[in-house]
């Protein structure tokens, strides 16, 4: 083999070195890369997945207060004394009572009966 043939061989093999070094590196970039984006995406999961929760949260929020808010108006209303009647109610108050006492045949005062006026007891036979 001559002399230029070997430096020729030398130069090729040191070109090829050098590829497959920077190849080498150029891989564990990738892979340092593909770390990075993967540790990425699952705070993008969690990030997306705390906010969803987060959302869900206010929202039971609101609707506790809102229910909240019910409740109070509520007790509110059970606290308040009943509302004074208008001039008009007393008025229809006094004529239901009235019916009331018209309807009702045990609040009338019974009037004895002579026998002439009662009705004659019917005789029941039992089969």
């Amino acid at each position: 083999m001559s002399q230029p043939e070997l430096e020729e061989l030398h130069s090729k093999k040191a070109e090829l070195e050098n590829e497959l070094q920077s190849l080498e590196e150029k891989e564990k970039t990738l892979g340092d890369s593909i770390k990075t984006l993967e540790k990425r995406v699952t705070l993008h999961a969690e990030n997306t997945a705390i906010r969803a929760l987060e959302e869900k949260i206010n929202a039971k929020r609101g609707a506790i207060g809102q229910l909240e808010t019910k409740v109070k108006e509520l007790e509110k209303k059970l606290d308040e004394p009943p509302k004074k009647e208008s001039p008009a109610e007393p008025q229809d108050q006094q004529s239901s009572q009235q019916e009331m006492v018209v309807m009702e045949p045990e609040m009338v005062p019974e009037q004895k009966q002579t026998p002439e006026q009662r009705e004659p007891k019917k005789k029941r036979r039992f089969f």
